[in-house]
């Protein structure tokens, strides 16, 4: 989600004497969510949005809200499309999707996702709208993105000469895992060099991304277990996206005091996926640390929320995007001593 940077000037976090009346997993955290970049709000039981962090009221064109609320205007054609969307999201108790999405007749096109929260009420999460001073933040990342591509050059090619010249195998394949990651360093960047809308999605072997986070976990000194099906069909997407994703769930395990990381595949049949249910590919990242703290369990996924001591709560929200971008989903069980995050990924076209 991008930042709207132009009103956040004058707007402030409200007091906490405001946020009195939110569900606990929204205000335990509302002074953090409201300097989110991500635009972020609260619908009541009768639709009407009582919260809306700054990215949110700076998306609506607003400084604050009234005490009640308001009903968001959502232009005419949309009307009845987001009423369906709360009313399916309150009685299904489950997020709904809604792509394509107006705030007012002339807005800008943007996708909302409503998840229902146990404290009652919904979290509004939306995506895809694009404010003036976006576009200049996006000609500074090409920027920065165009001057790092020499010297990711550089390292990629003394790299790929150590490799030849070193006899160890052990140590020739951790000069192949510089390479392969100078690689995912490079793709990172060309993601912002490349026209909006320009992927790179290949089919591919979800075990060849678990095996380039193995080889990674292992070189931080990370005990690394795998158990994997070996008959899993391809999956689509951006494996160095994928791996990042991965990477970021692994992270989490290891940085939540586990011992051991278990990276299991399994193939399901009629999976929930983002929008469907359909055969999926399910990967388990497994750990033995001290679990998901309560407090933080309705907004995990979130972006800036920790339980870290100077954690930037980005890890696991990044890991969300890069899953639902691909059309996946994932979900998470967890207690001390045991965490198990899924994630379910579509199969490549060709194998549905």
């Amino acid at each position: 989600m991008r930042r709207h940077r132009q009103y956040t000037a004058a707007m402030s976090a409200p007091p906490v004497s405001a946020t009195t009346f939110l569900p606990h997993a929204i205000g335990a955290a509302a002074s953090v969510l409201d300097s989110a970049g991500a635009a972020i709000g609260w619908l009541d039981s009768a639709g009407r949005l009582r919260w809306a962090n700054a990215a949110l009221r700076a998306l609506l064109r607003r400084t604050t809200l009234p005490p009640d609320g308001i009903v968001l205007d959502v232009g005419r054609d949309d009307e009845s499309r987001w009423q369906s969307a709360i009313d399916r999201a309150t009685v299904a108790a489950k997020a709904v999707h809604v792509p394509a999405l107006r705030f007012g007749d002339r807005g800008d096109h943007v996708r909302a996702r409503l998840t229902p929260l146990e404290d009652g009420g919904l979290l509004l999460e939306v995506d895809g709208a694009q404010p003036p001073a976006a576009v200049s933040v996006a000609s500074s990342l090409r920027s920065l993105a165009h001057e790092l591509k020499n010297p990711l050059s550089g390292l990629r090619g003394a790299a790929q000469l150590l490799s030849r010249r070193v006899l160890d195998a052990d140590l020739r394949a951790y000069a192949e895992i510089i390479v392969a990651e100078v690689d995912r360093l490079s793709a990172l960047t060309d993601r912002f060099l490349l026209p909006a809308g320009q992927s790179r999605s290949t089919a591919f072997n979800l075990h060849t991304v678990l095996e380039r986070v193995r080889l990674l976990l292992v070189a931080e000194g990370v005990d690394v277990e795998r158990d994997y099906d070996p008959s899993l069909p391809e999956c689509a997407g951006d494996v160095d996206r994928l791996v990042q994703g991965v990477l970021n769930l692994a992270r989490n395990a290891v940085e939540s005091g586990s011992l051991r990381v278990l990276l299991r595949t399994r193939f399901e049949r009629g999976a929930e996926l983002a929008t469907l249910r359909a055969d999926a590919l399910r990967l388990d990242v497994v750990d033995d640390g001290e679990g998901v703290p309560d407090r933080l369990r309705s907004t995990l996924f979130l972006p800036l929320v920790s339980g870290r001591d100077g954690g930037t709560g980005l890890g696991l929200a990044t890991a969300h995007e890069i899953i639902v971008e691909h059309g996946g989903r994932i979900a998470f069980e967890s207690r001390p001593g045991h965490t198990v995050f899924s994630v379910w990924l579509p199969l490549a076209e060709m194998d549905r």
